[in-house]
């Protein structure tokens, strides 16, 4: 199996785990057929597009997931991504979060991180900085103590993060 293969079946266990818990995911592309403000509709759009993986969490905010298939953590965040984050953030009033989940290979599949900022925990040195994304290394980044351990505490955690959508 590949990485893609198992980076998305993980991705889709954290989602499937969030909706056992209560959560309402939805997708930008959905959002994106009902929003009716030109501007919001395009931004949707582009979160929508393939490999940005970016999604509603009703109560919680919008959540930019990443994942690496197996340890150690190492992620890519597009500039452009987090810039739209941002705007919706401010002008829609709603959380935005980073989820950076790491596989396993037991019945916990995934740990990860739960950031909202790049300059605060978990993070202990801000992302690499590239032309057109943020680098993010697990082993020089972030806080190994703040690493939260199996899809399901993951889940809960960000269930319970501050309620703004």
């Amino acid at each position: 199996m590949s990485g893609t293969v198992i980076a998305e079946s993980i991705r889709d266990t954290f989602l499937d785990t969030l909706k056992s818990q209560g959560a309402s995911v939805e997708t930008m592309s959905a959002l994106a057929l009902a929003a009716s403000d030109p501007t919001i509709q395009r931004i949707f759009k582009g979160l929508g597009h393939a490999g940005r993986d970016v999604y509603l969490v009703r109560g919680v905010g919008l959540i930019n997931v990443h994942v690496r298939s197996e340890p150690p953590g190492w992620w890519n965040i597009l500039k452009t991504v987090k810039e739209d984050l941002d705007f919706l953030r401010k002008h829609l009033r709603v959380e935005r979060l980073f989820v950076l989940l790491v596989g396993r290979n037991d019945r916990f599949v995934a740990d990860g991180y739960i950031a909202t900022e790049f300059d605060e925990p978990p993070f202990l040195r801000h992302p690499g900085i590239e032309t057109k994304k943020y680098s993010i290394n697990e082993k020089s980044h972030l806080d190994a103590s703040k690493k939260i351990l199996s899809v399901e505490k993951l889940a809960k955690g960000l269930l319970g993060a501050k309620k703004a959508a």
